[in-house]
């Protein structure tokens, strides 16, 4: 006579035949979602070039942000100066609803921990494949159409925020999708799902399997200076349903429960990463301002093979419009010789040049050579133009520099003055709020509206001025 078999045993067995049964099911979600990566792909054509706007204004309605996120997607995957990378991350924690009691819950939670990476292994994981026409046949497409969106957020603040201060080097676009439904049917594509319930037919069988997205969003995060696509992140919040009947021979798993069956529900959480690296160089920088002698490094990136360089077959020169005043190293290492005859306004204009793989890529850097400290005193306008709509109150990129007082601090309002004068006051107003300024549209204005700024302190007057232009209101723009 065989012993009876003891209840943790029995539960032990029950939790390892049910992750082997989700893991099958993870498993065939998989490649169903691999099926879905490989369906053939329906692109928007590039109907636009990209444009520096979109380093400062972001899309602001779901319907522009989709077409640009879209293009941008398929500029990446498309391009041969791009390294794609992938993987998917795999939470299986929350609530579960199974007849256990709660010292087997737990039991089973430390199982369904380590379960989670035995199913992420489920999900291709790629590195560094360059993109190409022939390599975009096998990234993740984004299959989610504009119909699909719930909801679109962004936040301008990601570039400057209120007070006009440069804050980051990229900004995410975020949809918030409907969720989907994945029935048995589609689960049952999988031939792995068909090959595993064979498998495991004298243990179980596998009376229904369903996938409930409960929460789904993507995000797009885009690099400000280039307009690229760095990264897509996916995340999906499901539950996972399966009603498992046991065989003959493993019932009695099941004897506490009077029944030889059991429903598993089943939280699922999957987080897809798509990441970009591009080949290529540009400068962090779209000027510097240096002193005669001065060294300094460039704020130059360089990128190949999907890494900063080191040690791979490029070569990196410089262009210099005044050599004689510049240099500079095989380190990327600027020199300062001497004081240039180049008028201030004009500057040194410095290109890189990056020759990588049969491709050539470049950037420009301006050098002002300046007498003068880079704390000096002074005002300007770090953009050549602004844009607002009529109705709407933004903050001026601007700068203002007063010198340091006795105190070691930034002199009061009482020790400088700041002047402030529209050309139209009745399209634009200027409020002045200590060294920041802010702007309200009033009016849309055929020409832009100059906002000049006069800053006096030390004796000495300094002054910048800002062209405006004043579009027409949102809600005029939609009742048109």
């Amino acid at each position: 006579m065989s012993k009876p078999m003891k209840k943790g045993v029995k539960i032990f067995l029950v939790v390892l035949i049910v992750l082997v049964l989700v893991g099958l099911c993870f498993a065939s979600v998989a490649i169903y979602a691999r099926m879905q990566f490989n369906k053939e792909k329906s692109w928007l054509p590039p109907v636009f070039t990209p444009q520096q706007a979109s380093v400062t204004e972001l899309p602001d309605n779901a319907h522009d942000a989709y077409a640009y996120v879209i293009r941008l997607y398929e500029e990446a995957v498309r391009s041969d100066a791009a390294e794609g990378s992938w993987r998917t991350d795999v939470d299986l924690g929350g609530e579960v609803t199974l007849p256990f009691a709660d010292a087997d819950k737990t039991l089973f939670d430390d199982i369904r921990s380590g379960a989670a990476e035995a199913v992420k292994a489920l999900y291709p994981t790629v590195s560094g494949v360059k993109m190409s026409e022939e390599a975009a046949d096998d990234i993740p497409a984004i299959d989610f159409d504009e119909a699909d969106i719930l909801e679109y957020v962004y936040d301008p603040a990601a570039i400057f925020n209120r007070k006009g201060e440069y804050v980051s080097d990229a900004y995410d676009l975020t949809f918030k999708l409907a969720p989907v439904f994945e029935s048995r049917d589609d689960i049952e594509k999988s031939a792995v799902f068909k090959g595993a319930c064979d498998a495991m037919q004298d243990a179980l069988t596998v009376n229904d399997a369903e996938l409930d997205v409960k929460e789904a969003q993507i995000s797009f995060r885009v690099d400000r200076l280039t307009d690229k696509l760095q990264s897509v992140v996916i995340t999906r919040t499901s539950v996972l349903n399966a009603d498992v009947a046991l065989t003959d021979a493993y019932s009695a798993l099941l004897a506490d429960t009077g029944s030889n069956s059991l429903t598993v529900d089943l939280p699922y959480k999957t987080t897809e990463h798509i990441d970009f690296t591009w080949y290529g160089l540009h400068f962090s920088e779209d000027y510097i301002e240096q002193q005669p002698d001065d060294i300094i490094a460039l704020p130059i990136d360089v990128k190949v093979n999907g890494a900063a360089v080191s040690g791979e077959d490029f070569e990196l020169t410089y262009e210099i419009s005044d050599p004689e005043t510049l240099s500079i190293d095989d380190d990327n290492v600027l020199t300062v010789k001497k004081t240039n005859d180049v008028s201030d306004t004009e500057g040194i204009k410095v290109t890189a040049v990056l020759s990588y793989q049969g491709k050539t890529y470049t950037d420009d850097l301006i050098v002002y050579i300046t007498e003068l400290d880079k704390t000096e005193t002074g005002v300007r306008f770090w953009q050549d133009g602004f844009t607002l709509s009529a109705g709407s109150t933004e903050a001026l990129p601007v700068e203002i520099r007063v010198p340091i007082n006795e105190q070691s601090e930034l002199k009061t309002e009482e020790e400088y003055e700041l002047f402030v004068d529209v050309s139209d006051p009745s399209a634009l107003t200027v409020e002045v709020d200590g060294k920041d300024l802010y702007a309200t549209g009033l009016k849309a204005s055929a020409d832009p509206v100059t906002v000049s700024v006069t800053l006096k302190c030390g004796g000495h007057t300094y002054e910048a001025q800002l062209p405006v232009t004043i579009t027409m209101a949102k809600e005029a723009e939609n009742d048109g």
